[in-house]
C-alpha cells in the first residue's frame, strides 16, 4: 500500500474514533441530564420507605381488602382525567400486570370534576385495573405536583421507586424487576 493511501486509512480511522468517542459523549451528557431532571422532579415526593396512607374509594364498587397487596410489590399510579400524557403512558401498567411482570396496580383518580370524567378516561383508555378515587388529602399524603406520579411498592408496602412524568413500558418493568431483587 502506498504512503498515501496508509495516509487516508489512518485519518479515517483517526475520525472513526473521534466520531464515536463524541457519540459515548454527548450520550453520557443525555443520561446525565435525564437523571438531573428526574431527582428534580422527584425532590418533594415521600422518600423511599413507609408508604402514605391510601384510602380504597374504589370506582364502580371494586372490593378489595386493601388499596396495597401485603407481601407482593406493585405500583401506585397517580393520574388527572385530563393530563394528556397520563393518557398514552396507562396502557404501558396496565399491560406489565396483565403479562405478570408487575404483580399489582392501583390507579388513583386525583384532580377531577366528577365521576363521570374518570369513568370517560378509564373506557377511552381501556385501563382494565382497579382505580381509587383519591381526594385533595390523598394528594397531600403522597405530596403528588405533577401527573402522572407513581410509586415501586415493594412487598413489605414500602415505598422503593419514585418517577412523575411518562415512563415507558421497559422503563416501569425494569423498576419492578429492581425491586423484587
Amino acid at each position: 500500500m502506498s504512503s498515501t493511501w496508509q495516509r487516508i486509512v489512518a485519518a479515517w480511522g483517526s475520525l472513526r474514533s473521534r466520531f464515536w468517542a463524541a457519540l459515548l459523549m454527548d450520550a453520557m451528557a443525555l443520561i446525565l441530564v435525564f437523571i438531573l431532571i428526574s431527582n428534580w422532579q422527584t425532590r418533594n415526593l415521600p422518600d423511599d420507605g413507609d408508604t402514605p396512607p391510601l384510602q380504597a374509594v374504589w370506582l364502580d364498587d371494586w372490593k378489595a381488602d386493601s388499596a396495597l397487596e401485603p407481601g407482593k410489590s406493585g405500583v401506585v399510579y397517580f393520574f388527572a382525567p385530563w393530563c394528556s400524557i397520563c393518557r398514552v403512558s396507562i396502557d404501558n401498567l396496565d399491560e406489565l400486570v396483565k403479562s405478570g411482570d408487575i404483580e399489582w396496580a392501583r390507579v388513583v383518580a386525583l384532580d377531577y370534576s366528577s365521576l363521570d370524567e374518570v369513568r370517560a378516561f378509564i373506557v377511552d383508555t381501556d385501563v382494565e385495573l382497579p382505580v381509587i378515587l383519591g381526594s385533595a388529602e390523598t394528594a397531600r399524603d403522597w405530596q403528588i405536583q405533577g401527573f402522572p406520579t407513581y410509586f415501586i411498592i415493594d412487598a413489605d408496602g414500602n415505598i422503593s421507586s419514585r418517577s412523575v412524568g411518562y415512563s415507558t413500558r421497559l422503563g416501569l418493568k425494569a423498576r419492578a424487576w429492581l425491586n423484587k431483587s
